[in-house]
């Protein structure tokens, strides 16, 4: 194989880390003999015509994630994590792809807009749960001075506050896990249909 070719498809595979062993073995031969067809003998023309094997990359882990959409069902099932990992992949993909200016810097600021917001909700739910366990435990504690101070009453009352605010903590907390489950999985689709109006060009191809 033609060296140059050699090495821009050793660079692409490299980058491909989201897409399974055989999706990757089909998507390189598919490069392979794409570039070997077209007769290619610079670097410059490979890149010319797909981007470099990092922006190819890129966009095929990207064009992956929206060609194949998982079930409304699948995503919510899914992890957290897992929907942010497709969410960023997509998000990538769209800044590397070739598209129209004024269109790639509206999906891009709508795209970045919503990973704003679904990260300012993370963050203050965070703060509310804290906030919650550590006021209770706070208080608990406190409340144990008011007991060997004499002030029995004020101290059961304040130990019963601690426990009550520390329970409803950890009572929120799986409730709000949950919540952000569902988040990520509507954010995930809603990225997963900007990137089917972005990617209109097919980059995730294979063989079969």
């Amino acid at each position: 194989m033609n060296k140059i070719i050699d090495n821009y498809i050793l660079r692409l595979k490299d980058n491909l880390t989201n897409l399974s062993d055989s999706d990757i073995q089909d998507v390189v031969q598919f490069y392979q003999e794409f570039l070997l067809d077209g007769n290619f003998h610079s670097e410059a023309d490979m890149i010319t015509e797909l981007g470099t094997p990092k922006q190819l990359a890129r966009k095929i882990m990207a064009d992956y994630s929206v060609s194949i959409p998982e079930k409304e069902e699948e995503l919510h099932e899914a992890s957290s994590k897992s929907n942010l990992k497709t969410i960023w992949v997509i998000l990538l993909g769209v800044l590397a792809a070739p598209v129209g200016i004024p269109l790639a810097i509206a999906a891009v600021v709508v795209m970045v807009a919503a990973l704003l917001a679904l990260t300012a909700i993370f963050i203050a739910l965070a703060i509310v749960i804290t906030s919650l366990f550590v006021s209770g435990i706070f208080i608990f504690v406190r409340s144990f001075g008011l007991l060997f101070g004499g002030y029995w009453a004020s101290g059961f009352f304040y130990i019963g506050g601690g426990l009550v605010l520390t329970c409803i903590s950890l009572m929120l907390l799986p409730i709000i896990m949950k919540f952000i489950r569902f988040l990520t999985a509507e954010c995930t689709a809603f990225f997963q249909h900007i990137g089917r109006r972005i990617l209109k060009h097919r980059y995730y191809k294979t063989n079969a």
